[in-house]
């Protein structure tokens, strides 16, 4: 029974090792803490990884192993196209399977990381200490019949209210692991109806993270997948970041070339994603290096935006 489960797949961090260790049986690859300490090399085994993520410790072999098995095998299936994605110019608009194979990874990355697990316990919390200022039926439970949100109604099933005000961290796991199931093809569906297009690099310049898909937006800060205007950016390689928006007066499934900006802004959207660290081929003393020449240089060009305004 496997004890760590990895939320970034091994083989996808192996394409972020040095270029002397990506070969190798124990690749190895940079990374540097968000809060403290200094640049440190490691194996792509002790990256991104929790003891029994997935997995309550209480159950058996067969119950809680099935997720961890379930995603290793996809990401077997995946780790074999992985190659085109990360260094050829695939169309990711007309070769539908591989676009659909693509979604769902990136759907799956979403959902299995531990801050989503983080997310149900705030949830609980807050679902708890809303329905518990609510009258009451005779047997101490919310008296409550449905729900209505935006335009819907729900029916309240009270039942187990007390075995859900009671739930615990293992619990709160298999709510976890069902978020995973029920919604990966959900969110699979609305990557699809994005505008994909890549932008690629001739060297190696892009980092990835610890919570590599990063979902952003202009003018919101509450927002989600389906949201107009959201933008999902997903490092494939080095050389290859997937950008999904609804840009669709553009042209889809077009490749472009790194711009005379450099990997600053791509590399500074995934740091700022990140949950803990940035993960690179290159030593992040030079990736840091790029991100700062950049921000100065928009700070520069927005101070001066800003002083021909005030001159007109």
């Amino acid at each position: 029974r496997k004890q760590r489960h990895h939320w970034v797949p091994r083989f996808y961090l192996k394409y972020f090792a040095t270029s002397e260790t990506r070969e190798t049986t124990e690749p190895q690859v940079w990374i540097l803490s968000k809060d403290e300490g200094d640049p440190l090399r490691v194996n792509t085994n002790k990256v991104a990884n929790q003891r029994y993520l997935y997995s309550p410790r209480t159950r058996t072999l067969e119950a809680s192993s099935s997720i961890e098995d379930d995603l290793a095998g996809y990401e077997s299936v995946i780790a074999q196209v992985w190659p085109l994605l990360a260094s050829a110019f695939v169309d990711l608009d007309q070769d539908q399977s591989l676009r659909k194979g693509l979604a769902l990874f990136v759907s799956l990355l979403y959902l299995r990381h531990p801050r989503r697990l983080a997310e149900v316990d705030d949830i609980h919390a807050q679902l708890v200490a809303f329905y518990d200022v609510l009258p009451k039926d005779q047997h101490g439970r919310p008296a409550v019949d449905e729900v209505r949100y935006k335009g819907t109604v729900q029916p309240f099933d009270n039942s187990d209210w007390h075995r859900f005000t009671a739930c615990g961290p293992e619990e709160k796991k298999g709510l976890f692991v069902q978020g995973i199931k029920q919604n990966a093809t959900f969110l699979a569906e609305l990557l699809l109806k994005k505008r994909w297009s890549v932008v690629f690099s001739e060297q190696p310049a892009f980092i990835t993270t610890d919570n590599p898909v990063s979902l952003i937006h202009q003018t919101r800060d509450v927002f989600g997948f389906g949201t107009p205007g959201a933008v999902i950016s997903f490092p494939l390689s080095p050389t290859r970041v997937l950008m999904m928006d609804d840009r669709h007066d553009q042209p889809k499934g077009r490749y472009y070339p790194l711009s005379e900006s450099g990997p600053g802004p791509a590399n500074m959207t995934d740091w700022r994603n990140c949950d803990r660290f940035l993960i690179s081929p290159r030593h992040p003393d030079l990736v840091c290096a790029e991100m700062l020449a950049w921000a100065e240089s928009e700070e520069q060009s927005m101070l001066r935006r800003r002083a021909k305004a005030d001159l007109n």
